[in-house]
């Protein structure tokens, strides 16, 4: 088939025309369908059919632009693409913004954050205008060069490699995070066959107003044919090699999110417990309103790990949407507008399923909320929750969960009054739960609240609050040492236990002040979950001296003699059938004698005369190592190092960073001849290979006799020692 010029009067032929039309409208349309479908695999881990639609829209667009200026000059169809780009770009921002913010500087923030907040968004990712940017470029883009390659230029098989490529980077995205998408596979090589099976003619060969096309039409069952057989291979491919290559993957895809920094916590959020003693000291103060639909503790951190000085939670915070996964039916809401509460952490009760009003990034260890922008005065947003119940009666007679070994260790250097109460607890009472409130009850009637207590919760600020004496400081603290102390004890028993920071907030609207904020322990029950214990003091009670119920229940313990029977009556050791005056006098004596003190010195004298020898036979042996061992090069540069070695000896010390010349001038007041050694350091350095046996033999020679032509310029003890 060719194509020849002729006069514009002469009519083309319709039916080839058309026939090449509805070709090159097939490719376009194929491509179209693969370039959404490729677009459409990353939109698997995202929230609803939104991003379906906008790179569906995308790819219909782009391909738009591309087809309806395929006869035009090349550099206009990219310049109005990427005109259509930015339109299309600032309506998917426009679509997904939730209008807390002006649009230009939502615009900015999507541009500029969008790969970071792509990868490290929780999973279902909510389509927000910092996550749909990257999707709808790519899809874009892909469709651009696929239209220009396949539809522009006649090649239809480089057309399907921009569309391949944005499959490629779809399933990247998703990772190990949804299936493995079998259906999408086998649709996309059914779009690229079709594609292929009826290529569209190169340009030189495409009929237009000013081109008819001569000669004979072609056959059309050469290319139905091999549209069939292309279809049928694939399928087959797809159906029969596709289970064995499954099961030939031992591993799951690798998870993108992994390489990219989360959300980071200031530093007054890595350890919240701090916090207590500024609230507990102004009380007072106004941290947010809340319009709760009841009462509800509100928790700002969760924290599980333990190093013997601070508490902190466990996980990273991972991007979410409005949606929080894993959580179940919200059945609370709250309303909430920051005042003075400052940081990245966000109040909510647990556990939070939607967030709307402020980006969210989510702990899923902790199910805590933060802020990448950190709070500030009139932040607002709204928070709805699945309330976690507990039913009192299975906890009483559940087990402790001790699945997780963060939530059960103990750093080591406890004080020993922690050891001591958690003797009293665990002899006191029998069951999990009996232990969990009786160490409530003991911490809450022994010790009091104040105010005014010092922060800190490392170990020896604990044992400095629960064991020593009232009149210099101690048994008084704030909440954060009840909880902190609690926890720990809580382990030395046998209890999982964490520390959660936040506030009791009543139901329906109010000021939540400084003085609601407060730390308190939590215990894992098996099939329970996390039980909430308050071990402090009711207010305006008198606590009892704690060393009153230990010393007493250490005067009611039975020693270990006594539980065996064997303490019954006091031994006499005036007994005079206990006195021995002879042979137990000797044995002492024998035993006493032992090795006479003058070996000692002795053997300590021999030590001290044989560490000269010691380092001359160390010297001796590293010198043999250096010369003989290796390559040519390789003894040639040990011989270099026995020379600096011998020179340093002497009182002359070469840089490492100085060059063999350097080197040498350094040690020409040694008066030592090193002869040829820096033309051959020089050589092994920049030409290994050039360097030969002969070479590192001089080399040995010289690193040899050096050290005896400079011996008398070392010191003497020097030469004594080593």
């Amino acid at each position: 088939m060719s194509i020849v010029d002729i006069p514009r009067a002469k009519p083309p032929r319709s039916g080839r025309r058309l026939r090449y039309r509805l070709r090159v409208a097939a490719v376009a349309a194929a491509l179209t369908l693969m370039c959404a479908l490729a677009g459409t695999v990353a939109a698997r881990v995202y929230h609803g059919q939104l991003l379906v639609l906008l790179v569906a829209g995308a790819a219909l667009g782009a391909f738009a632009i591309g087809f309806a200026l395929r006869n035009r000059p090349a550099f206009l169809a990219p310049s109005a693409s990427l005109l259509g780009l930015a339109g299309y770009l600032l309506a998917a921002i426009v679509l997904t913004d939730d209008g807390t913010d002006p649009l230009p500087a939502t615009v900015v923030d999507a541009l500029v954050n969008a790969v970071p907040r792509t990868l490290t968004a929780l999973i279902p990712v909510e389509p927000a205008p910092d996550t749909v940017v990257v999707p709808v470029f790519l899809t874009w883009l892909a469709a651009t060069l696929a239209c220009e390659f396949a539809i522009r230029y006649g090649r239809t098989l480089l057309g399907c490699l921009p569309p391949t490529l944005l499959y490629a980077a779809g399933l990247y995205l998703v990772g190990p995070n949804a299936d493995g998408g079998t259906l999408y596979a086998v649709a996309f090589c059914v779009l690229a066959a079709a594609a292929l099976a009826v290529t569209a003619a190169p340009p030189e060969r495409r009929p237009d107003s000013d081109a008819v096309v001569d000669g004979p039409a072609p056959s059309k069952a050469p290319a139905l044919m091999g549209a069939v057989v292309t279809t049928c291979v694939l399928l087959a491919a797809v159906a029969l090699l596709g289970p064995a290559a499954a099961r030939l993957v031992t591993s799951s895809p690798g998870d993108p999110r992994e390489y990219v920094q989360p959300p980071q916590l200031t530093d007054i959020d890595l350890n919240p417990l701090v916090r207590i003693a500024e609230w507990s000291k102004f009380p007072e103060q106004e941290l947010f309103e809340a319009d709760t639909s009841g009462d509800s503790w509100m928790r700002l951190a969760v924290l599980t790990e333990y190093d013997g000085t601070t508490w902190q939670a466990a996980g990273d915070f991972r991007t979410a949407g409005t949606v929080i996964p894993g959580s179940g039916d919200a059945d609370f809401t709250a309303d909430v507008e920051i005042i003075g509460l400052g940081g990245k952490l966000v109040p909510a009760a647990a556990d939070p399923a939607t967030v709307t009003g402020l980006p969210i990034a989510v702990n899923l260890d902790s199910r805590c909320l933060l802020t990448p922008d950190g709070l500030a005065t009139g932040s607002s947003y709204h928070v709805e929750s699945a309330l976690a119940t507990t039913d009192p009666a299975a906890a009483e007679t559940a087990r402790p969960n001790l699945t997780d070994a963060a939530t059960v260790a103990v750093p080591p250097g406890t004080p020993e009054i922690m050891a001591t109460i958690a003797d009293y607890v665990r002899t006191t009472y029998d069951t999990p739960f009996e232990r969990a409130q009786g160490l409530a009850d003991f911490l809450g009637g022994h010790y009091a609240y104040n105010p005014e207590a010092p922060s800190g919760h490392d170990l020896p600020a604990l044992g400095f609050f629960l064991g020593s004496p009232v009149d210099a400081g101690g048994q008084r603290g704030t909440s954060e040492h009840f909880a902190a102390a609690y926890a720990i004890i809580a382990r030395l028993v046998g209890l999982p236990s964490r520390v959660v920071v936040g506030f009791e907030v009543p139901g329906g609207s109010s000021t939540v002040t400084a003085g609601q904020g407060s730390a308190w322990p939590e215990i894992d029950f098996e099939g329970v979950g996390w039980v909430r214990f308050d071990p402090m003091p009711a207010p305006d009670a008198v606590p009892v001296p704690p060393e009153d119920t230990l010393e007493q229940m250490e005067e009611e313990t039975p020693s270990p003699e006594e539980d065996s029977g064997g303490g019954g009556e006091a031994e006499d050791f005036n007994d005079e059938a206990l006195e021995q005056d002879g042979d137990f006098n000797e044995e002492a004596g024998a035993e006493d004698a032992g090795i006479p003190v003058w070996a000692w010195y002795a053997a300590g004298a021999l030590l001290l005369a044989c560490v000269p020898l010691v380092l001359k036979a160390r010297r001796a042996l590293r010198r043999r190592r250096r010369l003989t061992r290796g390559g040519p090069a390789d003894r040639v540069a040990g011989a270099w190092a026995e020379v600096l070695a011998a020179a340093a000896r002497a009182g002359v010390k070469v840089e490492g960073s100085a060059n063999a010349e350097e080197a040498a001038a350094r040690l020409a007041p040694l008066k030592g001849d090193i002869g040829s050694l820096p033309r051959l350091v020089n050589a092994a350095a920049f030409a290994p290979h050039a360097v030969a046996e002969e070479d590192a033999r001089t080399a040995a020679a010289i690193a040899t006799e050096y050290p005896g032509t400079i011996r008398q310029q070392v010191k003497r003890w020097k030469r004594f020692l080593t």
